[in-house]
């Protein structure tokens, strides 16, 4: 009897079955057989697709940061740079929200750490490198005096972070504090 599934699709379940046993039992203790066993196929069929397991983790992650960076992106094509900069701040918040309720084992307490450093790294730089182009965009209009664009980013984007991570449900509150911090460079 033949596949009738699309290599991606195949490939697509392996990361699906891989997350829900990761979530459910740790990564540690999510053995390639365990995951097979989920998906009621060979062994070998794990192999066509991946190398490792930790080729299934890297799989996970780019899924994570794929929609974190759709998420990023939502509604960027304003013009006017004061709105786009609010609507990044605002996405970047949403999106690290989304983020770790993904990392999340559902209550349980598993061990998602390679999984959740992986992402979240990721997800950082790229947030951080955006943020970065459009604070030098905002000196370059005019609009902000920041000495050190790379080094803001990298704070704002890790408060952002470390803010969600403990917890801080409140996108507004978060986002006031934000913008409290931008207001000080803001020229107009």
């Amino acid at each position: 009897m033949q596949d009738s599934k699309s290599s991606d699709d195949r490939r697509n379940e392996f990361v699906d079955a891989a997350e829900k046993l990761f979530k459910e039992n740790g990564i540690v203790d999510t053995t390639i057989s365990s995951i097979v066993k989920e998906m009621d196929v060979a062994k070998g069929l794990f192999y066509y697709y991946f190398k490792s397991k930790d080729d299934v983790i890297d799989a996970i992650s780019e899924k994570y940061n794929q929609s974190f960076r759709e998420s990023m992106n939502k509604s960027m094509d304003v013009d006017d740079f004061n709105r786009r900069l609010d609507q990044f701040i605002e996405n970047s918040i949403v999106s690290f929200k989304n983020m770790w309720g993904n990392l999340n084992s559902e209550g349980k307490n598993i061990d998602l750490s390679i999984l959740s450093t992986r992402s979240l790294d990721e997800a950082k730089a790229a947030a951080s490198k955006s943020l970065q182009a459009l604070l030098e965009e905002g000196n370059r209009l005019n609009k902000l005096d920041i000495r050190q664009p790379k080094y803001y980013a990298d704070i704002i984007i890790g408060g952002i972070t470390d803010l969600v991570k403990q917890g801080e449900t409140d996108v507004d509150e978060i986002k006031r504090i934000i913008e409290d911090l931008l207001d000080k460079s803001r020229k107009d």
